[in-house]
């Protein structure tokens, strides 16, 4: 049937070109800001104006449907009928059975809803029914069947379902009536404190998990769906009503969390990226609505947004969630980085894992301090010595006087600084002593309590630079932990304190001491104390390890120590001394694992470029074996997790390496070198916002360290931000001017900027400083290309394949070195070599940044597919 207008019925068949334009010019309409529409419709209709009008008429038909879960929950529960858009189909005192209808309160797309008695109990409820608007021969199908589905279920948090009925024709629900507001509401007036929009993501995720546990799926969780009463409980709407139906084009229904093209926006910035990709939804989806919700809750506004439909979906496909405020503590942000990962595999299973991190947040918070020293009283009666294992006793902390002060202000720690324990011993001997302790109390604190803690280099230089408080505000800690060293023979005696640098008020000061066997339950003593002291909350499971820690050779325990302390210094030389070390403390206890850990570090560094002392193919075996045997001693360890991402990175198991690197996170968030290493992969494979996240994340953890600094000017460089690296590369040479690495990678990011003289200067500095290594070379080769001077690059080519005569060089920089002067097929047989010992620069080989006639020619990706070196 055709309109006398010459456009065809939406029902018929006439005219189809002329209908054809109207969906075309509808669809591309909808796909701008709402303010630009009408405009676009009108140049595009170019004078046409029966094709304008009509779409224009479709538009305005957009913006009045309102999908039925749509339905505002302050409208829903309104105290007054407000004015409806549209003449309500049910009058005051109709009756629907036993219910009679008292005023309009709200209507969408789909339905309509009322205030009602009923006429014998007299109790007011609200009941939804569909609009007289509704032409789907299947809504009142599937309302019924869906409204009987949620009525099992009974839940504080959960608006309840009285009954499911029908009456002359019309089918309704007798709902809870829910005197309050929205969340949405309550957000956008103001910024929730952090303990109620806690409180509100707990009792919701319970909400969810009483669904999950009889099947149902909310699938349209949002804060508009969700009323907090008048006694502050946050009521969860329409579970179980939120499928949608859509229309095939061959007049069909099909189910689906999208409802139609006006729906989409409404509800599309909280679906999970499954389901925009046309999967079902299930419980991880509402995980990831879960983390949009506390997202909004704790920052004000959604993770995920967009001008368009397509943006805000290309956001949610593809970019990390909108960052939220440092002041933020570490804990809560992480429980919301978990529900909103990409992959529904890597999120919260269930929301009563959400729930159970919430709520172990919650009670750092809650749990009164007296109660934590009643447990380690308790504890303290279970002591026990033993050659295998020590059950861990705390030490007096001052518990009268910290929960004095505690009670007197309501603390709150998010960032904690542990400066370097000062060596009193008298002897420079303990001085590998002191910063093993520092630095163990630094991994120890990060595994176990959700607070961000500073990484040693950075409250080293921090300390070294200025005083105790200054430090703290350089670091922006709200707390420090200092002590000193007294004594490191056949007993460990240490003193700590706590110290509040916004006042310079020592909150304790307290001593520990045990045999020297005893020295990880010294360290888990101190652990402890301070967790107890900063009222900080600890993982679960992270209470238990604490609780019961092995005993270790003295002997072998100071090797690690030693060695500990020349890994830090991360140069060949230090690095090889470590090894001895290592490898001696394993002689002394083979069943200690963090030797074996830090062993793999040590190999791992070997195969890097800046180090380059041998072939990774040598190495990276090596570095394997000690972080698996490291693992199968203590699978908690996430230094031996992160260690072990190194390896399966730079051997293409990119999958592998990724969840490796996510639980060295996730056992301890403060670990800023699983960070780092994370973010090369990521940034390896071209995944650059989530790098940047995760360099970002090990730049707050680690501040003043040189390689998570150079780190980060990387990142940016591969991202193609030269001027932010440039930056960034700069100041990090205000630390630390010879610092090569730092010289090395700000070449590469001011010859790709363009501005070569200064690369070249950097490029020779990086020479100087690494007495001529041949990453720092290829730099200087680099640069001199971009300028034109083919003469010093075969001089520097020439060099490297002289070096290449006596000893190792690094392949991959002779082949960029011969692809630099045009001998691509010498430069081929070295990128053979690069790919057969899995040299670290292949997996960067796919970067922009590095592109050049090695990855134009088409020998690259043949050899790529060969090794497996793409996905």
């Amino acid at each position: 049937m055709t309109r006398v207008d010459g456009f065809p019925d939406r029902d018929g068949d006439a005219a189809p070109a002329a209908w054809d334009r109207v969906k075309a010019l509808f669809v591309q309409a909808l796909d701008l800001a709402e303010p630009d529409r009408t405009a676009f419709v009108i140049r595009a209709a170019d004078g046409d104006d029966r094709l304008r009008d009509e779409v224009l008429s479709l538009l305005a038909s957009e913006r009045a449907a309102g999908p039925f879960a749509e339905i505002p929950a302050p409208a829903l529960f309104a105290t007054g009928p407000g004015d409806p858009p549209w003449q309500p189909r049910l009058p005051p005192a109709t009756r629907l059975g036993a219910y009679e209808i008292t005023s309009f309160l709200s209507a969408g797309g789909m339905g309509e809803v009322y205030r009602a008695r009923h006429t014998v109990l007299g109790r007011t409820v609200a009941i939804k029914t569909l609009s007289a608007q509704t032409t789907d021969p299947h809504a009142k199908r599937r309302l019924i069947r869906e409204a009987q589905h949620a009525a099992h279920l009974v839940h504080p948090n959960i608006c309840t379902i009285h009954e499911v009925g029908e009456a002359d024709g019309i089918p309704f629900i007798v709902m809870e009536l829910v005197d309050g507001r929205s969340l949405t509401e309550l957000v956008r007036e103001r910024k929730l404190s952090l303990d109620d929009a806690l409180a509100y993501g707990q009792q919701v995720a319970d909400a969810l998990e009483h669904a999950h546990e009889h099947g149902i799926v909310h699938r349209d969780l949002k804060s508009s769906n969700i009323v907090v009463d008048g006694g502050n409980r946050p009521v969860v709407l329409d579970f179980g009503l939120s499928k949608r139906s859509l229309e095939r084009t061959d007049g069909t229904a099909v189910e689906s969390t999208v409802t139609m093209m006006g729906a989409l926006a409404g509800t599309l910035s909280h679906m999970a990226p499954e389901v925009l990709l046309g999967g079902p939804a299930d419980v991880r989806s509402d995980v990831w609505s879960l983390g949009v919700l506390l997202h909004e809750m704790v920052t004000g506004a959604l993770p995920f947004q967009g001008r368009t439909p397509f943006e805000t979906t290309s956001a949610i496909l593809n970019d990390p969630p909108r960052a939220s405020s440092s002041a933020l503590p570490l804990a809560v942000r992480l429980v919301i980085e978990r529900c909103l990962l990409k992959d529904p595999n890597a999120r919260y299973q269930s929301a009563a894992q959400v729930r159970s991190a919430l709520d172990a947040i919650r009670r750092r918070h809650a749990w009164p301090l007296i109660g934590r020293l009643l447990v380690s009283t308790r504890r303290r009666s279970l002591y026990l010595l033993g050659a295998a294992a020590v059950l861990v006793v705390p030490a007096a902390i001052g518990g009268a006087r910290l929960y004095q002060w505690i009670g007197a202000r309501d603390a709150r720690f998010s960032t904690i600084a542990v400066l370097p324990i000062e060596n009193a011993t008298g002897t420079s001997e303990a001085d590998y002593y002191a910063e093993g302790l520092t630095e163990a109390l630094i991994g120890q604190l990060g595994a176990v309590a959700d607070v961000q803690i500073i990484s040693r280099a950075s409250a080293v230089r921090a300390a070294r630079d200025a005083g105790t408080l200054a430090a703290a505000r350089r670091l922006r800690a709200d707390a420090i932990v200092g002590g000193r060293l007294r004594e490191a023979g056949e007993r460990v005696t240490v003193d700590i304190r706590l110290i509040e640098p916004t006042r310079g008020r020592v909150l304790s000061s307290e001593t520990y001491e045990r045999p020297a066997g005893q020295a990880l339950a010294l360290q888990a003593d101190v652990v402890r104390a301070l967790a107890t002291g900063l009222r900080l909350t600890v993982r679960p499971g992270a209470d238990d390890r604490l609780a019961t820690v092995r005993a270790v050779t003295p002997a072998a325990y100071a090797e690690y120590l030693k060695g500990r302390f020349e890994w830090n210094l991360r140069t060949p030389e230090s690095l090889q001394r470590a090894i001895a070390h290592f490898e001696r403390a394993i002689e002394l206890d083979p069943t200690y694992a963090p030797p074996y850990a830090a062993l793999a570090d040590c190999y791992n560094q070997f195969g890097t470029l800046m180090v380059g002392t041998g072939s990774p193919r040598e190495f990276r075996p090596r570095a394997e074996a000690a972080a698996i045997r490291a693992l199968q001693i203590d699978p908690y360890s996430a230094e031996a997790h992160a260690a072990l991402g190194y390896v399966r990175h730079y051997d293409w198991r990119w999958a592998d390496a990724e969840a490796e690197f996510r639980r060295a996170i996730e056992l301890n968030p403060s670990y800023a070198n699983a960070r780092i290493w994370y973010a090369n992969l990521l940034m390896s494979r071209r995944r650059f916002n989530e790098a940047l996240e995760q360099v970002h994340a090990g730049h707050e953890l680690d501040p003043f360290s040189l390689i998570v600094n150079t780190n980060l000017g990387w990142v940016l460089t591969a991202a193609g931000r030269y001027d932010e690296a440039i930056v960034q590369l700069t100041q990090t040479l205000k630390l630390d001017s010879t610092y090569a690495h730092a010289h090395w990678r700000l070449s590469d990011a001011l010859r790709l900027a363009g501005r070569t003289t200064e690369a070249y200067d950097h490029a020779r500095h990086a020479v100087r400083l690494t007495g001529g290594s041949a990453p720092s070379l290829v730099a200087v080769a680099h640069v001199a290309a971009a300028r034109g001077d083919s003469a010093e690059v075969r001089t520097i080519v020439a060099e490297l394949q002289a070096r290449a005569r006596r000893g190792y060089v690094p392949p991959g920089s002779l082949a960029e070195g011969f692809a630099l002067i045009g001998a691509l097929d010498s430069a081929f047989v070295w990128v053979g070599r690069a790919f057969e010992e899995r040299s670290n620069w292949v997996s960067y080989l796919s970067l922009d940044m590095v592109e050049g006639p090695i990855q134009r020619d088409p020998r690259f990706r043949e050899i790529m597919a060969r090794y497996g070196a793409v996905q």
